[in-house]
């Protein structure tokens, strides 16, 4: 029976991508909103860092920070294209919610991501990006520092900023459902 044969290595960095790929690919949807846009910039991301003479090595901490800079490079060019193509008309993302509890709460978190994610359109991009690095994707200060290529007393700054502009857009939300 024969085998493929791969270089050395090339199973561990399969494995490096493909734990690295989901989040990649999420934060890839959250800026851009559509699947297969976000499948493009993932697909040239994982082909840069496989080329990339300066790549750090995959198994190594910078590696993340790093691939998840190229995935948002990648992405905003993708936004520009689209722009210029669109004249900045893109749709807007739907959200799916998960059927945990009974019908009426599933509605609310559904409305509540909604507003949330409509929310999140109307920020800019810079302070939509540090939201969803920080608190959907999980990256410390450092890492998005990184990702961002700026200083990390500026990520907490702006990150601050970004969630009082998000609070803002979400209090006539909040206000509304206590109301009811």
């Amino acid at each position: 029976m024969a085998r493929k044969l791969k270089p050395a290595g090339v199973d561990s960095v399969d494995s490096v991508f493909t734990d690295l790929a989901q989040g990649a690919f999420k934060l890839a949807m959250q800026l851009l909103h559509q699947p297969a846009d976000a499948h493009d910039v993932l697909q040239d991301a994982a082909a840069i860092a496989i080329s990339h003479p300066g790549a750090p090595n995959a198994r190594s901490d910078e590696f993340k920070p790093w691939f998840y800079r190229v995935v948002r490079n990648k992405a905003i060019d993708r936004l520009r294209e689209l722009k210029r193509k669109n004249h900045g008309q893109l749709d807007e993302q739907s959200v799916t919610t998960r059927e945990r509890h009974g019908p009426e709460a599933v509605l609310q978190q559904s409305q509540l991501q909604q507003q949330v994610q409509l929310a999140l359109t109307k920020l800019s991009r810079e302070q939509r990006e540090i939201i969803l690095l920080k608190d959907f994707h999980g990256f410390a200060y450092g890492d998005i520092a990184q990702i961002l290529e700026i200083p990390k007393g500026t990520v907490m700054s702006r990150l601050h900023r970004a969630r009082m502009a998000l609070r803002e857009q979400l209090i006539p939300y909040m206000t509304r459902e206590h109301h009811e």
